[in-house]
């Protein structure tokens, strides 16, 4: 049984070597297929997939610089119409203080003008009246002698 027993010891320090044989052939089982392929047919793929990539990403960043060429220049544009228009509003804003100081200045004149005129036809009415109220106690003083008179005549 000696003999029996030396046979399942071997075995047991082959195991391990046994462990590492299937492990490697179970790596070489799943990188078979890809070890399988020709690497010059595999890297020409990959170059031809990162050339296609590279390209679309150089046209978009192409395209990506284009508008933003444009949006540049839609925006200065804006801002140029936007200075132009402040200085167009103050310009306006000047004028439109000239002309209200001018308004004013004639506003005033005209006032000043309508109340002398006032003034000129207020007198004017007052010496009117007074003569008529002069003109009314004068007859009035007339009709009161002449009424006395006649009572006792």
């Amino acid at each position: 049984m000696n003999k029996q027993e030396e046979p399942t010891i071997l075995p047991e320090v082959n195991q391990p070597k046994n462990i590492m044989q299937s492990a490697k052939e179970f790596m070489n089982g799943v990188l078979s297929p890809i070890k399988g392929k020709d690497m010059t047919q595999m890297v020409e793929e990959y170059t031809a997939e990162m050339t296609l990539v590279a390209e679309g990403l150089s046209e978009d960043q192409q395209r990506l610089k284009e508008e933003t060429s444009k949006l540049s220049a839609q925006q200065t544009e804006l801002e140029q119409r936007l200075l132009d228009g402040f200085h167009d509003t103050d310009v306006s804003v000047e004028e439109l203080r000239q002309e209200i100081s001018v308004l004013k200045s004639r506003l005033e004149k005209a006032e000043k003008s309508i109340s002398d005129h006032k003034d000129k036809k207020t007198s004017g009415i007052a010496a009117i009246l007074r003569q008529a109220t002069w003109l009314v106690a004068i007859g009035s003083g007339a009709w009161i002698i002449t009424t006395l008179i006649r009572a006792f005549t």
